[in-house]
């Protein structure tokens, strides 16, 4: 049985309402809207219907975000390990695949015989995930969906409508793709793009399975199709050559002139890391993504700077030896979690000072042990 649910803040909840969604048309158009647009219109231009595109509240209800997908209630998913819950009821969505069920029943209500229709979400979503170059808490994905005759649910076209998504997306690469279990396809697969030979997982994709559709109501035997969502952070950074996630929304100058096209990126200064490892007495079972969110938080107006967050070990007080528990300052039923914490700017060069506030910050906001214990290890720069 999964642990009970915590709720947003209404902060939290106001701060994800209002943040931009680089999907969505601006002046000018982000990266991420400008890919968007070139996959829409590279399917089209290959012979994928025109997608009908849909837009959708960043607040949804449990059951679209995962009952009616399929998801079965006691899943971890759901949650507050991975999920941002508003409600007992609803929470920020943490996929586009949110907007789909009420979608495809719009769609097989309209849909002709021997017509296929296209539907396409994308959209910000909001998770609690780990911290590198290619993982945020707030990727922009896009659903796309075909429902058609049911003999459009094949793997050859499957794989067509992939192989049209890389040309379009990233023209200049290769990909591969895995076997991968979906609770709402068949016969699913996980597609990875070569990236100076090195896999980078960039979608997921199958046969709309036929315990969805007959969960909506739709006939199995007039209506099947495909199913598919991708990361759009992941695919901007591979197509322009985006070392790092943050640099999507980072808003230096030099960086933001660049984030309007899909010409490719011109490195701006690789400025020197600062990295630490912190030992704290925490609640035991925090997960990797719930500390990053915690050290984010605690960071402020500097969390952009935290470039990774690394779990390195844990030990329960009982493996401790006497003198770490009296430093550490660890209480009977704590956990020990060492962490490995990364800052850079993509900016300017972070001072040895400001670094030091940063992780003092940290280190008080997430020990749970004794008040004005806990080890401090020397910064070094890496």
């Amino acid at each position: 049985m999964h642990a009970p649910k915590k709720f947003l803040a209404y902060a939290a909840v106001h701060q994800a309402l209002t943040q931009v969604d680089l999907t969505e048309k601006g002046s000018p158009d982000h990266a991420v809207r400008l890919l968007v647009d070139e996959i829409l219109g590279g399917l089209a231009a290959r012979g994928w219907p025109v997608a009908q595109v849909l837009t959708g509240p960043r607040i949804v209800s449990a059951e679209d975000n995962y009952g009616l997908l399929g998801y079965d209630a006691a899943e971890v998913t759901l949650g507050s390990e991975h999920t941002r819950w508003v409600d007992e009821y609803s929470l920020l969505r943490t996929q586009t695949t949110s907007q789909i069920p009420a979608a495809l029943q719009w769609a097989a209500q309209l849909r002709q015989p021997g017509e296929t229709i296209v539907l396409a979400a994308p959209g910000i979503t909001f998770r609690r995930d780990s911290r590198d170059r290619w993982h945020c808490a707030e990727p922009h994905q896009m659903d796309i969906w075909v429902l058609g005759e049911p003999q459009l649910s094949t793997r050859e076209q499957l794989l067509r409508l992939v192989d049209d998504i890389m040309q379009s997306a990233v023209p200049e690469k290769s990909w591969i793709f895995t076997e991968s279990r979906h609770h709402y396809t068949e016969g699913g697969i996980e597609v990875n793009v070569l990236n100076e030979r090195i896999p980078v997982e960039v979608l997921e994709c199958g046969r709309i399975a036929k315990s969805l559709l007959q969960r909506l109501d739709i006939d199995p035997l007039r209506h099947g199709g495909l199913a598919l969502g991708m990361g759009l952070d992941r695919l901007t950074m591979l197509r322009k050559g985006i070392a790092d996630i943050r640099l999507l929304r980072d808003q230096n100058e030099r960086v933001q002139a660049q984030m309007h096209d899909l010409e490719p990126w011109v490195a701006v200064s690789r400025l020197p890391a600062i990295g630490r490892d912190i030992s704290l007495a925490v609640t035991p079972g925090l997960s990797e993504e719930e500390l990053t969110e915690r050290i984010l938080l605690a960071a402020g107006d500097c969390s952009g700077w935290i470039e990774e967050v690394q779990v390195k070990d844990r030990w329960q007080y009982k493996q401790l030896p006497p003198h770490a528990v009296e430093r550490l300052g660890i209480l009977p039923g704590q956990e020990n979690v060492l962490l490995r914490v990364v800052l850079r700017d993509c900016a300017r060069s972070i001072t040895t000072a400001e670094a030091n506030r940063v992780y003092s910050v940290i280190q008080s906001a997430l020990h749970e042990g004794v008040l004005g214990k806990g080890y401090r290890m020397n910064l070094s720069k890496i």
